[in-house]
């Protein structure tokens, strides 16, 4: 027997339901002494953070809020905002949604209204209220373009180092005083060539440096244009992007023709260099094309407007040549009209974003880069390229920066947007101050929201607030026996939104502040799951009480680690704190229902769980196997756990066998038949699909007993069925346990000693993931109780 075999044993469990006494409960009071160390701890911290700019959707409304400074991962730099950009057409219409109604939610983004009738027919009226109103009453970040200084680089990181000026892009180029970046959105300003003024540290200024993503935008459309010096080129809207592409045209040496409705920036652009530019209810637009191009028509058209109406892709295809390219580089309408591209055989394109590797997670976030002899241009080297034509002079863009606002006074560049300015806007620019006191004031990584006395009894830090903490865990902690001292998560913004919500009483980047506040005697983990392994081990260490989300690790490895820490590192059983893992399943009313019918049973049982899981992209975080585990690991631990719930037996062996398809978008894995036998002589099958239809019911279980069939449909009804008489029971909404999990993590904690689940049924059941693997690979039965 291995190593982990021999720390347990295969048995049967009792069937008064895992009742193991793992230690002497205690009470953590915290004193007025304490409370006062507690308030002097953070008293510096509750006024002095850093900044942010949130948009609550909910509310409709937008302000400077202070959240604690983003954490430091790896993989990336800590970046002081000097310059960020506001994008006057993605931010204005993230504006505009949040002034409508929910109605006009549901009309603005139909495909949103979609997937929320999914998950109604899904889950049910409650999990989907909870869902969209968590979504809408949240604070979302603004901005993805901005200039700044490096102030710490992680310790994987060796392109940056602290004091390096650079031009950052993305979902976290934020409009905050301090953004973690990814390398690869991320890229150094360089040296001047010509004669701008800098700013006295040999670099490009940032205001100008601000615009480097909005500039890579333009120039994947460019390059999808696949244009040539002398060829004549048609810009279809001149907003920001639009006026970028003409002045990086030109610099290539094309001709350049704009339109647009507005005839203020008509005139903006032929002030800058374009060779021709119209508004179409002024001028004849086809006509003008024509001259400008000898009679021939454009050779290329950028579609650079945001607009629902057709009119842009009609007029594209009016000025084109023949075989022209025409590309949508904005978020149009595009019906195309089929006769006037077919006769011209006009090819369209469409540009995605900043270039090769946006939206690939590989890229963005694990800096995983393209090799340039197969990619020469991804969104990074777009980021350079421009840059260079900047420092270079060979494209002025102060004209393009109509306005410039401090960072305090934010929300009067956000009224420009909501149309309460008369005046012409393009370049939106925030400037921020970067004093050194500033700096300092902005480096706080805990946050003191409210002073509250806490309370005996569970007392919570939690790690991590993503929508299932937000939606299943947290609405049920909120009551009397419950005190929410601490929320950590990853960026300052997270952790302050949860806070409001939740009435936490500090918020922190610094997972580790939690491990060290005495107050708190119990540590809930929600993280991605590549972090539950080493979490788990320093809350148990820290001597908390754990609750972490599924799985309780990623491999057998980390398994081992915890379990001799759990078992060997603590004077007596009694010393032990609680270690639960969230196999809610278990707590669902009709699953006790289920084994209450079979109580009195005398021999084994055969059971069938099949799960619609529905389908997951491989790019999807949950299917990377460093970070999400796959959905073997990070899903099928909860059916694995009911199944031992129902028979108070382990695991013993288990036999895989997965599809296989040609077909590269599907994982093989997330569809396959499952056979475990317990060491009650009980044997389960588990059919884990990915290749139904989404609408289908998604959980479905049969148990075979003792003449005795009881079928469990998606935990809304209950059937049962004996000596004739059949029984059902119906649930008036979907209840898988959550409710009752967290009650008895709270009951345990606060006094009775019990363990809603013991560890030897949590170790089997995640040592069962990794051998259902193992079986797969094989394709042979695997036993349960060794490392082989």
């Amino acid at each position: 027997m291995g190593q982990l075999g021999k720390l347990f044993r295969p048995r049967s469990l009792s069937r008064s339901g895992h009742k193991v006494t793992l230690w002497k409960p205690t009470k953590v009071e915290l004193l007025p002494r304490e409370q006062k160390v507690f308030k002097e701890k953070y008293k510096d911290k509750q006024d002095d953070s850093m900044k942010q700019i949130v948009q609550n959707y909910k509310e409709g409304t937008l302000k400077i809020e202070e959240v604690p400074e983003p954490a430091l991962k790896s993989g990336g730099v800590l970046v002081q905002s000097y310059h960020s950009l506001i994008s006057a057409g993605t931010e204005k219409m993230k504006v505009d949604d949040s002034k409508r109604s929910y109605v006009g939610m549901a009309k603005a983004r139909p495909e949103k209204a979609r997937q929320v009738m999914e998950t109604l027919k899904q889950a049910g009226p409650l999990a989907t209220y909870r869902k969209v109103m968590n979504r809408l009453d949240a604070y979302t970040p603004l901005g993805y373009s901005l200039a700044g200084k490096v102030i710490e680089a992680a310790a994987d990181v060796s392109e940056f180092e602290a004091g390096d000026m650079v031009a950052c892009a993305g979902n976290t180029a934020n409009h905050a005083e301090i953004n973690w970046i990814p390398v690869n959105l991320c890229c150094k300003i360089p040296a001047l060539t010509w004669g701008r003024k800098n700013d006295g540290e040999g670099s490009v200024l940032t205001d100008w440096a601000a615009f480097t993503t909005v500039g890579a935008i333009a120039m994947q459309g460019i390059r999808q244009a696949d244009v040539h010096v002398g060829e004549c080129v048609a810009v279809i809207g001149l907003g920001l992007v639009g006026l970028l592409s003409c002045l990086i045209l030109k610099a290539a040496g094309c001709r350049v023709m704009g339109v647009d409705i507005d005839p203020a920036k008509v005139d903006l652009a032929q002030k800058m260099g374009v060779d021709i530019a119209g508004v179409p209810e002024v001028v004849d637009i086809q006509q003008m094309a024509m001259s400008f191009s000898d009679g021939y028509g454009a050779d290329s058209i950028l579609v650079t407007t945001g607009t629902k109406s057709n009119e842009p892709t009609i007029m594209a295809g009016n000025i084109a040549r023949d075989r022209a390219t025409i590309v949508d580089v904005g978020i149009n309408k595009m019906d195309i009209p089929w006769q006037l591209y077919f006769e011209k055989e006009l090819t369209v394109k469409h540009s995605r974003s900043y270039g090769p590797g946006r939206y690939d997670p590989n890229y963005e976030l694990n800096g995983q880069d393209y090799p340039i002899g197969y990619v020469r241009w991804t969104e990074k080297r777009n980021m350079i390229s421009f840059l260079d034509l900047m420092i270079s002079g060979k494209i002025d863009i102060g004209p393009l920066i109509t306005h410039e606002f401090s960072f305090s006074n934010a929300n009067e560049a956000y009224k420009l947007l909501e149309g309460k300015g008369s005046e012409l806007y393009v370049g939106i620019l925030l400037k921020y101050d970067v004093s050194e006191e500033t700096l300092k004031r902005s480096r706080i990584r805990t946050v003191c929201t409210i002073l509250t006395k806490t309370k005996n009894g569970l007392n919570v830090g939690m790690i991590g607030a993503g929508n299932f903490a937000r939606t299943m865990l947290l609405p049920n902690l909120k009551c009397p026996d419950v005190d929410l001292i601490g929320i950590a998560t990853a960026t300052g913004i997270s952790a302050k939104d949860t806070a409001r919500k939740f009435d936490f009483e500090i918020c922190t980047t610094d997972y580790k502040e939690l491990l060290d506040n005495k107050s708190i005697n119990t540590i809930m983990i929600a993280t991605r799951h590549n972090l539950h392994g080493k979490l788990v081990m320093d809350a148990l260490k820290a001597g908390k009480h754990v609750y972490t989300e599924k799985p309780l690790c990623l491999n057998e490895e980390e398994l081992k680690e915890i379990a001799s820490l759990y078992n060997n590192s603590f004077n007596a059983a009694e010393s032990r704190p609680l270690l639960m893992v969230g196999f809610n399943r278990r707590f669902a009313p009709l699953v006790k229902g289920m084994k209450a019918f079979f109580e009195k049973r005398n021999e084994p049982m055969v059971m069938h769980y099949r799960i619609n899981a529905g389908y997951k992209e491989k790019s999807d975080w949950y299917q990377d196997r460093a970070v999400g585990g796959g959905r073997i690991i990070g899903e099928v631990c909860h059916f694995i756990d009911t199944l031992q719930f129902l028979t108070d037996a382990l695991p013993v062996s288990v036999f895989a066998h997965a599809i296989k398809t040609d077909n590269q978008a599907i994982t093989v894995e997330d569809n396959v038949a499952i056979t475990i036998g317990f060491s009650d002589g009980s044997v389960g099958s588990i059919t884990y699909l990915a290749n139904g239809d989404p609408l289908f019911p998604k959980e479905y279980v049969d148990v075979f007993c003792e003449n005795r069939v009881s079928v469990l449909d998606n935990f809304t009804r209950l059937t049962t069925m004996a000596n004739g008489k059949k029984r059902v029971k119906r649930a008036i909404l979907q209840d898988k346990g959550h409710k009752a999990e967290m009650k008895a993590l709270i009951n345990c904690v606060n006094g009775n000693g019990v363990a809603p689940i013991s560890f030897e049924s949590i170790f089997a059941t995640t040592l069962a993931t990794f051998k259902i693997h193992d079986s797969m690979k094989s394709q042979r039965m695997v036993p349960i109780n060794n490392l082989q």
